[in-house]
């Protein structure tokens, strides 16, 4: 039995080698592999969207370690990001868990190693950003940067982001703060409020909370409706050219109910008023749509329109944030008249009151220090500008004075402080500061209410000011500006939007540049502060603890 062991032994032995040289190679070809181990990745990142993330792993092997003997990837979501031995990217991922590897491979042998770790993104935007709508390579485009913490500019982030533009032609950028307790107040806010883009006469909807597209997309006519179904609603012509809120009841119930609020959402759409109030469930939100002017039918309201009150609620015994709102005023251009609105409903003015101004359209307006008082602009088909200083008592209206635009242009952005007679306005590449109560003795905005000047802050004569916006607190003022000159498409490789963030001393009205963002969006058409929640003046608790980080 030992013997038949044995010789099978050998047998075995024969039969191994012969296999091993029917390979076809002798055996000092045979080399022993490479073995790579890789160190310093982990197996859970969590990071916030547009936050950098940096990994730098090491690499040994068993025979040579060499990195540059080596190709690499770093794959997120099935997604080469990086080819490069050490990851140093901004996460620009719409939020989630992204499954990733890091894989490396031997260029002489072909050989892979990987290894595998998740990422997980969270939203960073749930706080207080600045944003610029803009107009790159010739499409709407969004940018950010967000105020909680030192963060770089998420640059035309939109698109590359979800995969679709938002439009050819951006108008408006714009929020509301109510947040939907309601199903009835879809889609106009969901749980964290909205954020409404104005592009190409539709309004976008996207999350305040996460930047992303709702899924209902844009806000339609049918929103407006409510539950009408007979007659039949009508909202054929909506075409969305204007919005606006107006922050209502809003305050801290002392009884232990939560917070309460309302909005009232004013739309201007293919020459008619639609109306919102957003509310929560505590009351029930409404609706109206389609309201022609009430000069007729042929009427059409310009794209323009404000509250000519806004005066802060008292405290009482409630922390109060809101506002008692006056009418909303419109302006009806077919027949050169100022109408006010409430719930939707026009108004007649009286010609002995206020005066018609045929031909010309509401490019601004805003409720003013002066009780009783409203501003408005008022732009001829010519293009020239006149500034009306509106007067009222009541319901009845009246005109205290009107002077030419002067200096002012139809590209002109405005800013009428709340605290102080004086109207912030863009002209070129300037920014002039104008006293409205100018306009009774017939003093005309001129180059000598020049504030600012691009030059001075090292710009050449082709940089132009195309937005504006001034903080809740009053405390800051930032410009959009556009290097492109005579390029309306915002073409090229290269960004020329920037943003320039001026401290405003609000007593004196002195403004110091403190920040300079060079390149950060394409032509700044709408720049505005999104503020995740909505604090009066920027300050908490009655009015002690101010907010704002701008």
């Amino acid at each position: 039995m030992k013997k038949c062991n044995i010789i099978i032994f050998i047998l075995s032995g024969f039969l191994l080698s012969s296999c091993y040289k029917d390979l076809g190679a002798p055996e000092s070809q045979y080399h022993e592999i490479n073995e790579l181990t890789i160190e310093g990745v982990n197996e859970q990142y969590a990071k916030d969207v547009d936050d950098s993330l940096s990994i730098h792993p090491g690499v040994k092997g068993t025979l040579y370690s060499d990195t540059s003997k080596f190709s690499y990837a770093w794959e997120f979501n099935n997604n080469i990001v990086s080819r490069k031995l050490n990851l140093d990217i901004k996460v620009d991922m719409t939020p989630g868990n992204k499954i990733s590897r890091f894989i490396i491979e031997d260029k002489q042998t072909g050989v892979k190693k990987f290894v595998r770790f998740n990422l997980n993104v969270s939203s960073s935007t749930a706080g207080n950003l600045i944003m610029v709508l803009s107009k790159s390579k010739g499409k709407a485009e969004l940018s950010y940067l967000r105020l909680d913490k030192p963060a770089n500019w998420a640059v035309n982030y939109f698109e590359s982001r979800y995969g679709y533009p938002l439009g050819i032609n951006p108008q408006q950028l714009g929020f509301v703060m109510a947040e939907a307790s309601s199903a009835a107040n879809a889609p106009f806010v969901n749980g964290y409020g909205r954020i409404m883009v104005l592009a190409d006469d539709q309004l976008a909807l996207i999350d305040k909370r996460t930047l992303a597209p709702d899924p209902v997309q844009t806000l339609t006519g049918a929103a407006f409706t409510g539950v009408a179904s007979y007659p039949p609603p009508n909202t054929s012509g909506y075409k969305p050219e204007f919005f606006t809120q107006g922050i209502s009841i809003w305050r801290s119930n002392a009884y232990g109910t939560g917070f309460q609020h309302m909005v009232e959402f004013p739309l201007i759409s293919g020459g008619a008023l639609y109306f919102a109030t957003l509310a929560p469930s505590v009351w029930a939100p409404s609706f109206y749509y389609n309201k022609k002017s009430v000069y007729g039918e042929s009427g059409y309201f310009s794209p323009f329109g404000y509250y000519d009150t806004m005066t802060p609620t008292a405290n009482g015994n409630l922390f109060q944030h809101g506002y008692t709102l006056g009418n909303f005023m419109v302006f009806d251009r077919v027949f050169g008249r100022f109408a006010y609105s409430s719930y939707g409903t026009s108004y007649n003015i009286p010609t002995t009151n206020v005066k018609a101004f045929p031909g010309h359209d509401l490019i601004y307006g805003s409720a003013t220090s002066q009780s009783g008082t409203s501003f408005a602009v008022l732009k001829t088909s010519a293009n020239a500008l006149r500034f009306l200083l509106l007067g009222k008592v009541g319901n009845v209206y009246s005109l205290p004075g009107e002077v030419s635009g002067g200096v002012a242009t139809d590209k002109s952005k405005f800013y009428n402080m709340k605290t102080s007679p004086y109207l912030f306005f863009t002209a070129g590449n300037k920014l002039y500061k104008y006293n409205i109560l100018d306009i009774m003795s017939n003093n005309v905005p001129n180059e000598g209410h020049a504030v600012i000047s691009l030059t001075t802050l090292g710009y050449s004569a082709d940089a132009v000011i195309t937005s504006m916006t001034v903080s809740r607190t009053e405390k800051s003022l930032i410009l959009g500006v556009s290097r492109y000159g005579t390029d309306k498409d915002g073409n090229g490789e290269e960004n020329k939007g920037d943003v320039l963030v001026f401290n405003l001393d609000k007593t004196g009205l002195g403004l110091t540049l403190k920040e300079k963002y060079v390149g950060v969006s394409g032509i700044p058409v709408d720049v505005k502060i999104k503020y995740q929640t909505h604090w009066r003046d920027g300050k908490a608790n009655g009015g002690l603890v101010e907010l704002d980080n701008i």
